[in-house]
């Protein structure tokens, strides 16, 4: 992940087969997932113990010395047991001369207390030590959102996410799915918001669960779950959803349908179209069909004003996810959120030509920053002044009443709402 910038939930699957025991793969998440939170006051702590800095110090060190800090920091491991695993993972990979810096630098910060290191001024600098993120995060949170809700967006992103699941009424009601988990051992409690939503304090049977296979259920943010009901989709209405992998709200739009609405759904390769399919079919999701399109090159060909309905769930810097997702946060480069912008704009702009006069467009973004958000809606109704595009609100609303902004927007987030940062606008075409 240092090195590639790799995806550590890809990672973690991968890895995690080798542990056939539930409690070995839990705690492997815990020290990957809790390290890449913690990485940033991790570094600060470490750096005055090494002789360069940490981004000058080889990476399978550094990375060493990240966990092991992390366990002595964070976790109830015994200080002893935490220092002699590291210094022994870094001596079978690397060999006797890494494992004897790894060690005394882990005795040294034993020797220091069990604190991290915070920096003495205040400002941004404070900020990226004390809440774990790159500088460049924190400025540009703080530009977009104010100093303090960036302050308290990125405290609730060290916290672990609440383990969330959506019932699939396909196959059966919530109330019947919050008793087989119960009886399962998972300790299941229905959502605040969400309908159809299950948060699992016991999620480590999941992937096992036979009625995971069986589609009973997906695995997918209290958050998430609030844009699907915004468009309400109803029988025989003809919906697109223009960014469609790996199926969550393909699939949730199909089951708030009774299956009785057409669904195209797109992405721009096969193998994101596979994703989608697999969770299609798992789920039993009727009235879908799946076609490969790259909304950032054109409309759909052969649809204009086709849709009474339009998803549009744009790729975006994935910042409002970063407490599920911490190694997000060490990808983000200050150039990002234009750069998604441009093509959040391109993708709006072409999905809005398939738009029936007289239908609803939902563009969202799992993204804090008002460069992705409004200001890409602002763009685009300057573009289609003369278009009739309308402000349109939301009916039967479920989620926290506050989630709503002074201009008409849907913003949620983890300091709020306890859910994974979601914004949303709804867009009715007029004639």
């Amino acid at each position: 992940m240092d090195r590639g910038e790799a995806y550590a939930d890809i990672l973690l699957d991968r890895a995690q087969r080798s542990f056939p025991d539930p409690r070995d793969r839990a705690l492997l998440t815990e020290l990957v997932m809790g390290t890449l939170r913690r990485r940033g006051t991790l570094d600060f702590t470490l750096s005055p113990l090494l002789l360069r800095t940490m981004d000058k110090t080889d990476p399978l060190t550094r990375n060493a010395l990240r966990l092991g800090a992390y366990q002595i920091l964070y976790t109830r491991a015994p200080e002893r047991a935490a220092v002699f695993e590291t210094v022994e993972a870094a001596k079978r990979a690397r060999g006797e001369k890494i494992a004897g810096l790894v060690n005394a630098v882990m005795r040294e910060l034993v020797r220091a207390g069990k604190e991290p290191a915070l920096p003495e001024a205040d400002g941004e600098e404070r900020m990226a030590a004390t809440l774990s993120a790159p500088l460049a995060l924190v400025s540009a949170l703080s530009r977009s959102m104010g100093e303090e809700d960036a302050a308290a967006f990125l405290a609730s992103s060290l916290e672990r996410p609440p383990f969330v699941i959506r019932g699939n009424t396909i196959r059966g009601t919530r109330d019947d799915l919050l008793a087989r988990l119960a009886r399962a051992g998972m300790v299941p409690s229905p959502c605040r918001y969400a309908p159809d939503g299950i948060a699992l304090s016991e999620p480590a049977g999941v992937h096992a669960d036979p009625g995971f296979s069986a589609g009973e259920y997906l695995v997918m943010d209290e958050g998430a779950q609030l844009i699907a009901p915004l468009l309400a989709p109803a029988r025989d209405e003809v919906l697109l959803d223009a960014c469609a992998a790996p199926g969550g709200k393909t699939t949730h739009l199909a089951a708030l349908s009774g299956g009785k609405a057409r669904i195209v759904a797109t992405d721009l390769s096969e193998g994101r179209l596979r994703l989608l399919r697999e969770t299609v079919s798992r789920t039993g999701a009727e009235g879908v069909t799946t076609r490969i399109h790259d909304f950032s090159a054109g409309p759909l060909p052969r649809s204009a004003g086709r849709f009474d309905k339009i998803l549009v769930d744009a790729p975006c810097t994935g910042m409002g996810v970063i407490r599920r997702n911490p190694d997000a946060k060490w990808r983000f480069r200050p150039e990002g959120p234009a750069d998604m912008a441009r093509l959040q704009g391109a993708i709006l702009d072409n999905a809005w030509a398939s738009l029936r006069a007289g239908g609803l467009l939902v563009y969202c973004t799992c993204t804090p920053f008002r460069e992705e958000n409004e200001e890409v809606v602002a763009s685009f109704l300057e573009r289609h002044a003369d278009g009739g595009v309308r402000r349109e609100g939301a009916a039967g609303w479920t989620g926290p009443e506050d989630a709503w902004t002074p201009e008409g927007f849907l913003r949620l987030s983890p300091h709020r709402h306890g859910t994974d940062g979601f914004f949303a606008a709804l867009l009715g075409k007029s004639g």
